[in-house]
Order: structure tokens, then C-alpha cells, then sequence
């Protein structure tokens, strides 16, 4: 009923974005049925967004240059004009009983500050077990309230909402497609090393030659035996080389940031 409508909650979306257009136009859809704002955060050139946006009366884009996600997430969610936000990369597609989900939560109430739900991971066109730093499927929290919850003390990389003091759970799931080739896969092992070996510095993590020579192959065979890695073949296999060379990689980065930074306090963090 028209009163009914009235009183519902209104909820935000944002869509992390660099020139994506695979599943864009499809998370727009999906997302058109449930929010009542949705923002494209857009790091791209292309514009290609711009033309899938203007399908969608609720859409718009706003470009930022990209720094790291914490920042890129923290921006989304100070543009959004709504307190209740969800939130998808351009590689996570909802499907029918999420959107079904967060429908009836909006004809409710939303009790919680945050909301979880089930997030399964596709790589390389294989649904796995894990990929390295997840367990799939994992449950992040995709819904929250801005008011409450931010992402101001998360990682630089493999960040979350903090600050909730109560969570919910959310119905169906995400489906998240992403590094579909081996080239994507390495150029995501470089980026995300960049920001992994900063998050080691500002935790003030010990870099040194044990964690260098152990902590990579204790990397492998945590995600390859006992995360379920082997379960997946092939993809299994070379997805345990990316846990290897992603914690081996994060270390020389951090060492190398720690040999160019002249500040004494950190180069005594070197052994």
C-alpha cells in the first residue's frame, strides 16, 4: 500500500568499478530492484559506465582516481545520500534470494547495523574452496549502516565494514566471478602485494628472514591441505603457487619500503 511504501527505509548502493563492463550491466539490474540510489565509483577511462548507467533512472557515476579500496570505499560511502548501504565490486553478481532478502528487510526494518551474507568465489571459471586470504564461501558483510559502520580502520586491501555492534544475515548469495585468466590473476598478485606489504608496515609487522623463507610455504600448505585447495585440480594447484607468491612477495615488498624509508624506528624493524 502507499503508506506502506512511505515508511520503508530507502537504501543506497555502490559498485566499485575500473572500466568494467562484463557483468556490469547485469549487477545494475539486479541492484535497480532493491536500491533507491545506485553509484558507480569509477577508476577507469573508458566511460563505458557512463552508457550503462544511463539505462538506469537510479544510476550515476562519480569518478575518483583509485588509491587503495579502504579509501575508494570510505569515498563511495560518503557520497551515498542514504544510511542503509549495500555494497558489490563489479565481479560480484546477486542473486534472485539476496535481492529477495534485502526486499523484505526493507519492508520491515533493518534491526542490525550490519548484514552478512554467503559470498562464493569463482576463479579462473572454476567455483573453488579458497583462494587465498578466503575460504569460499566466505560471508562478508555486503549491507550496512552508515551512521554506525565504516571502513575507516580496515586494511588497504581485503578490507570490511568495522564498528557494528549487532549483525544479521542476509538470504541467498553472491556469486563472485573473478580473476578469469592467468594474466588477470598475475596483474591482481601485484596490485594487492603493493597494498599487503603498506598493511604490514602500518601494523608494524616483523619483517625478516624467517617470515621471508617460512611464512610463504606455510602459506601454500595452509590454503593447498588444509584450506581444501587440492579439491580443485589444476586451479587447486595454481591457486596454492598464488598463496606462496602472495605472502613471499608482501615481505620483500615491505622489506624493500623499509630499506628506502631513512626513518630510523623502521629500518631497525629489518633482521
Amino acid at each position: 500500500c502507499i503508506a506502506c511504501t512511505r515508511i520503508m527505509e530507502q537504501l543506497s548502493a555502490f559498485i566499485l568499478s575500473k572500466d568494467s563492463e562484463t557483468h556490469l550491466p547485469e549487477i545494475l539490474n539486479a541492484l535497480s530492484t532493491v536500491s533507491d540510489e545506485i553509484l558507480i565509483i569509477e577508476s577507469g577511462i573508458t566511460g563505458k559506465s557512463e552508457s550503462f548507467a544511463g539505462n538506469f533512472e537510479k544510476a550515476r557515476v562519480i569518478y575518483k582516481e583509485f588509491g587503495n579500496f579502504r579509501d575508494q570505499r570510505t569515498f563511495a560511502t560518503d557520497c551515498c545520500m542514504h544510511d542503509m548501504v549495500l555494497f558489490v565490486d563489479s565481479d560480484e553478481i546477486p542473486d534472485d534470494n539476496f535481492l529477495k532478502s534485502i526486499h523484505e528487510l526493507k519492508q520491515s526494518s533493518f534491526e542490525h547495523d550490519a548484514y552478512t551474507v554467503s559470498r562464493k568465489w569463482n576463479v579462473l571459471g572454476k567455483n573453488v574452496h579458497c583462494m587465498y586470504p578466503v575460504t569460499s564461501p566466505d560471508n562478508p558483510v555486503k549491507l550496512f549502516r552508515k551512521s554506525r559502520v565504516s571502513f575507516s580502520s580496515s586494511n588497504l586491501v581485503h578490507e570490511s565494514p568495522k564498528g557494528y555492534r549487532s549483525v544479521g544475515r542476509l538470504g541467498g548469495s553472491i556469486n563472485h566471478i573473478t580473476m578469469r585468466t592467468k594474466e588477470e590473476l598475475k596483474s591482481k598478485l601485484e596490485s594487492y602485494t603493493n597494498f599487503a606489504s603498506h598493511d604490514l608496515i602500518l601494523k608494524r609487522k616483523k619483517v625478516n628472514r624467517f617470515n621471508m623463507l617460512f611464512s610463504p610455504v606455510g602459506a601454500f600448505f595452509k590454503w593447498y591441505f588444509f584450506r581444501g585447495g587440492y579439491k580443485d585440480g589444476y586451479i587447486g594447484l595454481i591457486l596454492g603457487g598464488y598463496s606462496y607468491q602472495y605472502t613471499l612477495r608482501k615481505y620483500l615488498k615491505a622489506k624493500k619500503l623499509l630499506i628506502n624509508d631513512s626513518s630510523p624506528s623502521d629500518s631497525k624493524s629489518i633482521s
